[in-house]
């Protein structure tokens, strides 16, 4: 997002102890969309949200300083500009890059995209609040018959808890994606761009790859049927970025 800054996803830089690594166990590749390529930069600050809540991963949001500004790149990529503080977010047609994880479960070399939706988060909320109680009525009830537990039992417990059911997004985050799954994030693609085309025929990045959800026992890591894609919400941090950045 500048020369000596990066943008990424708290996640990202964050141990499972949740310490912050240290700069020197991270590096950025600059300048190319191949793995093959590009140049090695060294780091010298990790900064992560204070806010950052790892569970939820709310204000999963982080920015690395470089040790050096870049001055001269081997490639054609350039820094991008980032919404501003409570600048509204579009609906409708976004793209989102990098090199996770594909359909077939291979990783690529090379930079890869795909074209989304950004859908009101309430969208996500009601996919990923039916499949938690879809997720929870199999689990009631593979316990409740290897133990015995009658199924009226079952029943007030499922409704007990699928009743308590909150939204998974905060205000924080943006859901975007595909009705199908078919297109979307997915692991490996973490704190990479949202970005949607302005008027002017800029790109704007308006969100940070966050996380996803898939059912219990899915085959496959990512794609599913309105389960969409959740991305940090830019807008509601820009003037943390400013505080840093200068």
């Amino acid at each position: 997002i500048a020369r000596q800054w990066i943008l990424t996803a708290a996640h990202c830089v964050v141990n499972a102890d949740e310490s912050v690594m240290a700069p020197n166990a991270v590096a950025v590749r600059s300048g190319a969309v191949d793995l093959r390529g590009g140049d090695f930069r060294d780091v010298a600050r990790v900064i992560v949200h204070e806010d950052y809540d790892p569970l939820r991963l709310d204000a999963d949001i982080a920015l690395l300083q470089l040790a050096q500004p870049i001055q001269d790149s081997s490639g054609p990529v350039g820094a991008i500009s980032v919404s501003t503080q409570g600048q509204p977010l579009p609906s409708g047609p976004a793209v989102v890059i990098g090199w996770g994880m594909m359909q077939d479960g291979q990783f690529p070399i090379s930079l890869m995209e795909t074209d989304i939706d950004i859908v009101a988060n309430e969208t996500c909320n009601a996919g990923m609040a039916e499949q938690t109680k879809r997720d929870m009525g199999g689990f009631l009830m593979g316990i409740g018959q290897s133990n015995g537990i009658p199924m009226e039992t079952l029943q007030q417990a499922f409704n007990i808890l699928a009743n308590e059911v909150g939204d998974a997004l905060t205000g924080n985050m943006i859901c975007a994606g595909t009705t199908t799954g078919q297109r979307t994030m997915c692991n490996g693609d973490s704190g990479g761009p949202l970005m949607v085309r302005q008027a002017n025929g800029q790109w704007l990045q308006v969100g940070v790859v966050s996380w996803n959800r898939r059912p219990i026992g899915a085959q496959t890591a990512c794609g599913q049927e309105s389960l969409y894609g959740v991305y940090t919400r830019l807008s509601n941090y820009f003037d943390w970025i400013a505080s840093h950045v200068r």
